[in-house]
Formats: structure tokens, sequence, C-alpha cells
């Protein structure tokens, strides 16, 4: 007893400083004790692309490792899969059982700083003011609000990571490879291998700089100990969590990240990356080199572009703004954010303090350490300017290892959020070590605050740019730029339009004065929005830069206290915690705060149940449902049974009638799901919602690694809606604007083909699966296909076609060069041919059949270019498939003779029966994917054909056959036993060390 009081009489503070966490996390997350929760848009559709695998999980407690809710089918490596026997998983998932996200993973990041500070022997209270610096970086909070849980998992353990590496090289390095081990098994069990990929450069940095330290100080042999510590460490990390990565590294090469089989893109150009993510994908998200200073002061870029104004609490500013009635309409309208990535929900916001602090600390700091931070600091924030400097970003995916693997490079900025908190707490703890000796260097305290005041206001008053638009919404306004596009939207109208707009608007676009000045009108209505939201703008930034200056001002003042009075340092560094909770709280309840709508609800919170089960079904997909029972009556008995199980569980969570319907859709569409096997498309979600996902099985879906075969054939086909494809990938319905549309001619399941069709290369695959047109120039203007100019040209529908002709300016009597997009048609049948004209006094166009034209006596159209459809895909009679995979058949000629069905459906197994009259090739609409796919006829293993560039086919000979697809990865299974096996040697190290210190300490006791 007294051992326990003795205990806690000495570690009081840690435990203080635990409590504090949970007051804090309590207070900014208030919501979710009151049963809600985080409004996550990457959760909802998580819970969408996961939904099949969830209740297959949940009906058989296996995992099936497949699903096929969307693009067609894919593993679930990347999805939703648990692997069993993985200790350091198994602990997370019950900490987050207690405390879910957001509250959770915030938590995480809390202890996980104050483990580092802990393995630094820094004091409790500065420990705290570093770890909330790193937990309400706004950085943290934004993916949180966004439902990026994985990458604020990984995140947060990185602290604990940098911790016991340190530790192992400067304190101890047995436990530092112990605990190595258990913050590496932690950080890798998230599963966000781009956080952890970033960590190393870190490490890798700072193992140079003990290298180079132990060779200065003649401790090579420590040194070597500490490395082999750790490194053996890591390689038990790795060998606990072998079941993620290794599957995750196979499923990777199958995937855009991996090797493209193509040479060409859509359009027929040549595709820029053969291996790997395209450079252009992966700088997709770039920070601005000028939007680094929301380092220190939030919106100098504005906030998000997620949303709209109205819709954030920046609304109120617009409210109390001198605005006019009309501008503020505009405002409210218009998007905050004007930096240079295309779509972000919020700033990389450090702190202003804490950034004050870190320089501080590289001023008065004598570990050389510190460098190692600031120089890994400055490489990470060049990196994440990706496309924005292109000579460092190229050098890094062109030569450094796995580094072009991943997209989102502003990602990096994570680094910094860890680097400038440890050095800031580096700097208290000297503070607090070294006051007095600190006291007589206030000149130098006063230079250093003196410039970081200069340098913020000199950020206020010269600003960043006087435009406060992106460089896209500086080229999107211009006037030229404006008026060809509501001219390109006028050219797409049909007679009939042309008419309605007459009556409605009383304009007539046939009448070239009306038409120009209805453009003009709408182009000085456009830019005067522009000019709105610009001014807003203009005082945002101005409004961000004084508030960052206050803060300074007050944290200088609070900071000088350690170097001008005899004050407390707890009592000082209290004033710091204090501050800097004002400072980021009230940055970070833009993204994650109690907010709300004029109904009256929050902006960031829903109700639990509602983040739970998220999707409602729409008239569309219950027509689907009746439909489907309609074909099918005796669905109706398990779709019911689904629902009554739905029913039981929302009740047994005492949900409210409203979600205990969703429960209970959910359940009725899962039975559904589990006993058919057709696909939809959603053309408003596309490829960017798994919405659909989560009621049926879909082609689109909302993923960052989609197969590559699927995401070939989603840019070759799929995008431009090739009706064939859809049918062969048994899309039965389409969801277009909330309206179902059967789709007749879908193929099913499997069918049977008459002829295959080989080819040399995968370009020639999956060009096959389009149409073919052969296209002439027949008028006076240049012809351009993706930029070259032609006179007869071969196409398959995706290329860039423009046509220039001179126009004449009536005004000015000079004739310009009149650029038209070339259309085409899916209504031509094969052979026939049409001309895309233009109307010479409207300079409307059109495509007109041959002969059509042939009738027009008064030569109102004049014909540019004539289009012929050489050929067209088939998918029911005709096999599209590379000649390797064509040798593997007896013949490239079948009678079509035989019936097939399927009769089983699982995310992992799916049987057909088979009567056919003779050899015969079936293809199946499931995506092609050969590690872990298996075939079986009657039993016996056959091998899989890759057919139409992305499904599967099989020869079958004659007779009645049981068929039979099934998914496994026995490496899976492998990665079970492995994880049990570095857990438990783990734990083995663990209470070892223990035993070790216990028994050393008895012996000093004894000794003594």
């Amino acid at each position: 007893m007294d051992g326990i009081k003795s205990f806690f009489s000495k570690h009081w503070m840690h435990f203080a400083v635990i409590v504090v966490f949970f007051v804090i996390a309590r207070m900014f997350f208030a919501p979710q004790f009151d049963d809600y929760g985080l409004a996550q848009h990457d959760i909802e559709q998580f819970k969408g692309m996961s939904n099949e695998i969830s209740h297959f999980r949940e009906e058989t407690g296996q995992e099936p490792l497949w699903t096929n809710s969307m693009f067609g089918g894919m593993p679930a490596t990347q999805i939703s899969v648990v692997y069993g026997g993985n200790i350091f998983k198994s602990i997370t998932r019950t900490f987050m059982a207690w405390f879910p996200s957001p509250v959770g993973a915030f938590l995480l990041h809390l202890i996980g700083f104050y483990i580092f500070a802990l393995f630094m022997r820094i004091k409790p209270v500065i420990g705290l003011i570093g770890a909330i610096a790193f937990a309400f970086a706004s950085y943290e909070i934004v993916i949180l609000q966004a439902g990026h849980n994985s990458k604020a998992m990984a995140v947060a353990f990185l602290p604990a990571v940098l911790g016991a590496f340190i530790y192992a090289f400067q304190r101890n390095w047995k436990w530092g490879a112990v605990l190595s081990a258990v913050f590496m098994g932690f950080e890798l069990s998230q599963n966000h291998y781009q956080v952890t990929y970033y960590m190393i450069i870190l490490l890798v940095g700072l193992g140079i700089y003990f290298a180079i330290d132990a060779f200065k100080k003649k401790t090579l042999k420590n040194f070597g100990f500490a490395t082999g510590g750790v490194f053996v460490g890591y390689l038990l990390a790795l060998f606990v969590n072998y079941g993620s990565i290794s599957m995750t590294n196979d499923y990777a090469k199958h995937t855009i990240r991996g090797a493209n089989d193509l040479t060409i893109s859509a359009d027929g150009s040549e595709t820029k990356a053969k291996e790997g993510l395209d450079k252009s994908y992966i700088t997709n998200w770039s920070y601005g080199i000028d939007e680094s200073f929301t380092i220190v002061s939030p919106y100098v870029k504005g906030s998000h572009n997620s949303k709209p104004i109205i819709e954030s609490n920046f609304a109120q500013m617009v409210e109390d703004g001198d605005y006019t009635p009309q501008e503020r309409a505009n405002i409210l309208g218009g998007r905050l954010y004007w930096g240079e990535q295309a779509i972000t929900s919020g700033p990389v916001y450090l702190g202003v303090l804490t950034v004050f602090l870190a320089l501080l600390g590289m001023v008065f700091l004598k570990d050389k350490i510190k460098w190692v931070y600031l120089g890994v600091s400055i490489l990470a924030l060049m990196l994440s300017w990706g496309k924005n400097f292109m000579g460092l970003t190229d050098f890094f995916i062109d030569y450094v290892p796995l580094y072009a693997s991943f997209r989102t490079v502003t990602i990096i900025l994570v680094l910094l959020e860890l680097t400038f908190p440890v050095i800031a707490v580096m700097l208290l703890q000297k503070l607090f070590q070294d006051r007095e000796n600190l006291k007589t260097q206030g000149k130098k305290f006063l230079i250093v605050s003196g410039v970081f005041l200069v340098f913020l206001i000199g950020l206020k008053m010269i600003g960043l740019d006087n435009t406060y638009a992106s460089k896209a919404e500086i080229a999107a306004n211009d006037e030229e730029v404006i008026g060809n596009q509501i001219m390109g939207q006028l050219q797409q109208f049909t007679p009939e339009q042309v008419q309605q707009f007459q009556q409605q608007r009383g304009i007539d676009l046939n009448n070239p004065q009306q038409l120009k000045q209805f453009i003009d009108t709408e182009v000085a209505t456009n830019l005067q929005g522009s000019d709105a939201i610009r001014k807003f703008r203009s005082d945002v930034f101005s409004s961000s830069t004084t508030r960052s200056i206050l803060f300074a001002i007050f944290g200088i003042g609070i900071v000088a206290l350690f170097f001008y009075t005899s004050l407390p340092s707890m009592a000082i560094a209290g004033g710091i915690a204090v501050l800097m909770l004002f400072d980021f709280v009230g940055v970070d309840t833009n993204y994650i705060g109690t907010l709300e709508k004029r109904d009256g609800s929050y902006v960031h919170w829903v109700p639990e149940a509602e983040r739970a089960y998220p999707m409602v079904s729409s008239a569309a997909d219950n027509v689907i449902l009746e439909n489907e029972i309609k074909e099918n009556p005796s669905l109706q008995a398990l779709v019911d049974a689904g629902g009554k199980k739905g029913i039981a569980k929302a009740r047994g969570k005492e949900y409210s009638r409203k979600y205990q319907n969703r429960v209970e859709d959910a359940y009725k569409f899962a039975a559904l799901n589990a006993n058919t096997n057709y696909r939809v498309f959603e053309t408003d979600g596309g490829f960017g919602s798994s919405r659909a996902s989560y009621f049926h099985k879909s082609i689109g879906g909302y993923h960052g690694a989609k197969l590559r075969n699927f995401q070939n054939l989603a840019e070759f086909h799929l995008y431009s809606m090739n009706n064939k494809v859809l049918d062969m990938l048994n899309v039965k319905y389409i969801i277009q604007r909330g309206q179902v549309s059967p789709n007749r001619t879908s193929l099913g399941n499997a069918w049977f083909v008459s002829e295959v069709v080989s080819v040399a290369t995968a370009d020639e695959e999956i060009r096959g699966l389009g149409n073919k047109f052969t296209l002439k120039n027949t008028g006076k203007g240049e012809f351009l296909v993706n930029g070259k100019k032609k006179v007869k040209a071969t196409i398959y529908g995706q290329e860039k076609l423009l046509y220039v002709v001179d126009k004449l300016d009536p005004q000015t009597n000079r004739y310009s060069k009149d650029t038209m997009d070339v259309k085409l048609t899916n209504g031509l049948q094969v052979g026939q041919t049409v001309a895309f004209v233009i109307d010479e006094q409207t300079r409307l166009t059109d495509l007109v059949p041959l002969q059509t034209l042939e009738y027009d006596t008064l030569d109102s159209f004049k014909s540019l270019v004539e289009i012929t459809l050489d050929s067209q895909f088939n998918p029911s009679t005709k096999a599209v498939m590379l000649d390797s995979e064509a040798k593997k058949l007896s013949k490239k000629q079948f009678s079509k003779e035989g019936t097939v069905e399927m009769t089983k459906y699982a995310p992992n197994q799916i049987n057909y029966s088979a009567d056919v009259n003779g050899k015969q090739f079936i293809v199946f609409s499931e995506m092609y994917y050969k590690d872990g796919w298996k075939a079986y006829v009657d039993g016996k293993e056959k091998e899989i054909i890759k057919v139409n560039y992305a499904l599967r086919g099989l020869e079958v000979d004659g007779g009645k056959h049981k068929i039979e697809f099934k998914f496994d990865v026995p490496k899976f299974h492998t990665a079970k036993t492995m994880a049990i096996v570095g857990s438990v040697l783990i734990l083995l190290l663990i209470g070892g060390m223990l035993f070790w210190d216990w028994r050393n300490g008895r012996k000093l006791t004894e000794n003594v």
C-alpha cells in the first residue's frame, strides 16, 4: 500500500497532465460527449466502400479480402481488413472503442507527444505545452474533420517513435531498441505508410547526426549497438505488421501506383508515367510557396474552398463588413481560399507562439541536433511545394526510392508539426534549467523578438500579392476567357433551346449585336462578383496578419518574463499554455466547432446514429430493390429478414425511429446485395462517391488507389459512357439525377461469345473495346488532332479535336482565328458518315448526316469535317484479348451454344452452372485479378483468361459443369501466425528488460 502511495506521490504530475488532456479534449470536442459524431466526408465514403465487407464479416466472422461493391470489384486490402494476432492493432482498437474518433485520435496526439517529452526528460508542464502545440496544429484538426483517421492516427504516434529512437542513441540503447519496436509497431499498424515514409526522412537525418557525433566522440561501439538494436526493433515491428505491409505492397503493384501496361493515354498521346503515379497526380495537392506563410498566420491564403463562405465562421465577418447587398451575396456564395491547391479543407498553421519559441530555440540552444530538425523542416517544406518547385520534386520522384508511390505531397508538412514543437520544448526546458544564465542574454532575446515582429509587420504591410486570387482564378476571370466560355455554352444549344432562350430572355442568339450585348453583360456580372470576393479576401488577409502580430506581442511579453522577472517558471509556462490554447482554438474551431446552420443543426457534427449509418436510400435505390424482387420473388423473404435484423440492432442501440429506418435500410440492402449480383452506375457521384456502393455493387466508388486496369478502362471508356463497356460490366441500372434507368442491354453475370479477337499490345486491346473513326478535313480551315494538323486521321473517340477557321469581325473588319471543338456522336452505324458543319451566320456548329446535307440547297451549313465510323465493339459476340492469352485457347471461333448462370454469390466466391454444346468460351463480368482469384471447373483448377482488358474468361468443354471462382490470399493466414509470434516476442523483451532492471536494482540495494 505504501509502495502505491509512494508511486502516485512521486509521479502525480504525470497523472495531472493526463487529466488536463482529458479536460481539454472534453471541452474542445464537447458535442461528441452529447451523443454526436463528427461529420467526416471520408468516413462517410468509407462506410459506403466497406459496407459489403462489414456485413459479410458480421454474418460469417470471416474476412472476404475482396469486395465487389465498387469499381467492379477490388481487393479489400486498403479498404477494410482485420489482421488477427497484431497486439498493436488490438490495443489501438480497444482504446478507440473507449474513446472513439475524433476524441481518441486527439488524445493519442497529446499522449504521444508527452511520451516523447518523457523520453527526453522534459518537465511535465513543458511536455504539456508541446503536446498542445502538436495536437492543435490546424492540419491535424482539418484531417480529423475530413475523416482521414488513419493518417491522423499515424501522425499521433510519430513523437513516440522519435522519442524512442533518440533514447536509444542518447540514453539507453537496450530500452530504446525495445520501445522503438513497440512504437514503430503502433505506427505501422495504423496502415498509413506515407506518413511513416516521411518520418523515415527525419530518422535518417538524425541517424546521420548521431553517426557523425559518435565518430567525433569515439563512441562508435555504442552507436553500433544502438543502430543494431533499433534496426532489430523495427524488424520486429515489421514482422508483427507483415500482413498489412506485404498485402499492401502486393496490391500496389496492380494499382495506379504500380506499373502501367499502356503506352498511350485515352486521347492517344504517350503516357507520362510507365510505372508509379504520374507526376501531375503526385503533385496535384501542392502547397504554394507563398502559402507557406500560413505556418505563422493562418488565413494569408484564405481558409478552405470545400464549402462556400456562407457555411463557415467567416460568414459573420461578411455580415459585419462594409459591403453592399450585392457584394455580400456574391461573397457568401464564393470560396475563401485563393491558394494553388485545387481543393483544401484548411491551412497548415503551427501557431505563432510555437514558431517564435522554435526561432528562439535556434538562437539559444547549443545542442547541434537543432540543425537536423531545421534542415529536415526546410526540406519538408520545399517538398510540400510539389509542382511549384519541380526541380527538387523531380529529383525525389526520379531518384529517391518509393517517393513516387505517394500522392498529396502536402502531407509531408506533418514533419513541421513535429519538429517545431520539439525545438520549442527544448528551448523551454533550457529556460527552466538555465534561467539565471539566460537572463544575461536579454539583449539577444530582444533582437530575436524584434526581428520576428518586424517580419510579421512586414508580411502585413507588404502582403503576398495584391490580386487575392489563385493563378487559375486569374486565368478564368479574363474577359476573353469568360466570353469564350459563355459562347461555347451557347454553341451547344439545339435549335429548340435557341428558340426557348429567345422566348424567356428576349434575346435572339441569331442576331450578332444582341448576342454580343448579352455576352458583354454576363462577363461584367461575373467580374463584379469576382471583385467583391477579392475585396473580402483582402480583409481576411489583413485580419489574419493583425491577429498573428497581436498573439506574437502577447507571446513575446510572456516569454520575456523568463528573462526580466523572478516570477516562478511554472507560472510563466502556464501562461504560455493558456495563450497557445486561445490561439489554436480560435483557428481550429473553424474546422471542428459548434457553428450552427440556419436550421439549428451543427455544421461539423451529426447525431451519432447518423455518423454510424450515414447513407439514406433514395427513391432510385428502392425502385431497384422492388425491381429485383419482382424478377425474383424469393428475395422478398431474405430482404424482410434483413430488415428485421436491422430494426433489432437499432432498437438495441436505442435509436429514434428516424435512424431505425436507416439501419433497417442498410440491412435490407445488405441482404439484397448478398443474394444478387448486378451493378449500378450512379453518374452524379461518378468515380468520386461510394454512396451507391453502400446499397449495391457499383462501378463507381471512392478510393485513392484504384486498380490500374479499372482506372485505364474508366479513362478510355467509362468517362465517355461507352454503353458496350457498361454492358460487359453487368451494369443493370444507371442512376442519374435521382432517377433510375434500367440498362436493357446489360450482358449479365456470364455469356458466351462466338469469336476471339487477339491483339499484340494492351493499347490495341483497350482501344478494341470502343469505336474506330476515320475523319477527313473537308473545309478550308485547319483540322487539329491533339494539337497536330491533319488532313485525314484515324481516331478512337477520346482525342482532342479542334477546327480553326478565319472569322471576320464586322466592327473592325479584321479577321481572327475562331477555334471550335469537333464533336463526335455515339449514334452512328458502322460505315455511316456524318459531317461536322457550321452555320456561318450564327457560328453555331452541329453534326449532320451526309444525306441530309445534300438537301441543303441554300448552303446554310458549311461542311468542315467528315466523320465515318469504321468499327464498333460488340461484347455479346466478340472477346478481345492479348495474343499471349489467346495462345492458351484451343481455337478462336465458337458456336455460343449452351447456357450459363450464377448459382451462388459471396464477395470471395462466385459459383456458376454451365451446360454447353461443344467447346465454348465464357466471359464473366468480374474483374480480372491474378493474385488471389482461382477458377475451378468440376473441382479442378483451370487458368483464368484475361479478356476485354479487365474481365475473366474460361474455355470449357462440352457438357454440364460446376464453375467456381474463389479468392484467397495465403499470406493473410501466414501473417496472423507471424503477428502472434512477433507480439509475443516483443512482450517477452519488455518483460525481460523489466526483470533485468528489477534484478540489477535489487543487487545494487543488496550491495549497499
